[in-house]
């Protein structure tokens, strides 16, 4: 007798099948795959600081591995934790805020992935300005929601305002998504077009999450303001998220935190105790030293970025073809270079990115996976002599173009 046998077969679920591996690690991974090789690459992708993390920092993680910090925590982390970042909170806008308003996870990422899995159901639309952080959508889509875009004006610096919000709602609106600094704009939020989203979020019983992983990166007079300040006032309303990765240099360390109503920190503990349990026990210890203090520190980062954006800007829309917008915050660039498009094979931001990195060996991210295909995102956080060299490379291959 003949048997015949068959492989099995893979099948994944509509929500995996939908999301799209996030396009910043794919220029990151072809970017390090080329300096593997030995390829001089001058890379404009990674969204992260290029300074070492602080050393006190480094040196309580050390420490609190010497001590025997290893074990689990609680899975919203540590009190002692949440605390201080309720502290820092309640120092900063007046607040009074408790441990019970704050969760602590694997990066602000985790944090606004839980929110919306805690908030966000089948039929939900939630609003989000664009150009977008690229995880934004696909988070609420895989929470089986629909993202809904609301386009900003790069005439004003990208700048979210109500009156976007309000053209694209519906009666299925659930919530609003606020990034500011906005990565990959750079835009920040005037307050008094916040204060109109939260009160019409209030009107709407639809929740605002805010996140100001860049808070501390705002420049030439602009002034971040933080949909924190409305949190006494509408604490079901309201969600913050933050990020020990930018504003202390520690991206690898992974560690984020929400403030929210305690019931939804609840919520997202609930769910965060069955994906990761807590974030790591020596992040956490780290974490509290950078709470208790780097100023010194997180000044040579901010001053150090000022800097670059100040020579960046110009030396962009110096070369024929490239238009930039002087960004108010973060450590991104985000110019328009359609001009270039239909020349040498070049028809959208992903063929220019291309264009770039084969010609110029300089990698950008492409626009197009922020919502802008028109544009591509350039990070400052390298250095001022590897920020030179790859605007001269730019240049060359640009104007082989015109």
């Amino acid at each position: 007798m003949t048997i015949t046998t068959t492989r099995p077969s893979i099948r994944f679920t509509d929500r995996v099948t939908a999301m799209q591996e996030s396009p910043t690690l794919v220029v990151l991974n072809r970017a390090t795959s080329l300096i593997a090789q030995g390829v001089d690459i001058v890379d404009f992708g990674p969204g992260e600081p290029d300074f070492a993390t602080p050393a006190p920092v480094a040196e309580a993680a050390k420490s609190a591995i010497d001590h025997g910090y290893t074990k689990y925590t609680n899975a919203s982390g540590t009190k002692a934790l949440r605390e201080a970042i309720a502290r820092r909170y309640n120092a900063r806008y007046g607040l009074s805020l408790g441990h019970e308003h704050v969760i602590a996870g694997n990066g602000g990422k985790q944090e606004l992935f839980n929110v919306m899995l805690a908030l966000v159901g089948a039929g939900d639309e939630v609003i989000i300005p664009s150009p977008y952080w690229v995880s934004f959508p696909d988070q609420v889509e895989f929470a089986g929601g629909k993202a809904v875009f609301a386009k900003t004006d790069p005439d004003d610096r990208f700048r979210p305002n109500m009156a976007q919000i309000e053209a694209v709602a519906s009666e299925r609106t659930r919530g609003v998504i606020l990034n500011s600094p906005c990565n990959p704009t750079g835009s920040v939020i005037r307050e008094s077009e916040l204060a109109k989203i939260v009160e019409w979020c209030v009107q709407r019983d639809a929740f605002l999450v805010f996140d100001e992983t860049y808070e501390l990166f705002v420049y030439e007079g602009n002034q971040h303001v933080s949909a924190v300040r409305w949190f006494e006032q509408y604490p079901e309303t309201v969600i913050v998220v933050n990020s020990m990765s930018k504003t202390f240099a520690m991206t690898g360390w992974r560690l984020g935190y929400a403030v929210a109503h305690p019931e939804i920190i609840r919520a997202l503990g609930k769910i965060q105790s069955h994906s990761t349990s807590n974030p790591s026990t020596v992040t956490q210890h780290a974490s509290l030293r950078a709470l208790a203090g780097v100023d010194d520190d997180v000044q040579r980062m901010y001053e150090a970025y000022r800097e670059r954006r100040s020579w960046l800007v110009p030396a962009l829309n110096s070369i024929p073809g490239i238009c930039c917008a002087d960004p108010d915050g973060a450590f991104y660039v985000f110019p328009d270079v359609s001009a270039f498009y239909g020349k040498a094979g070049i028809k959208d931001s992903q063929s220019f990115a291309d264009y770039l990195l084969d010609t110029a060996r300089v990698a950008v991210v492409p626009g197009a996976a922020f919502g802008a295909d028109n544009f591509v995102r350039i990070s400052y956080a390298t250095s001022m002599e590897r920020i030179r060299e790859g605007v001269a490379r730019m240049r060359d291959a640009v104007e082989r173009l015109v």
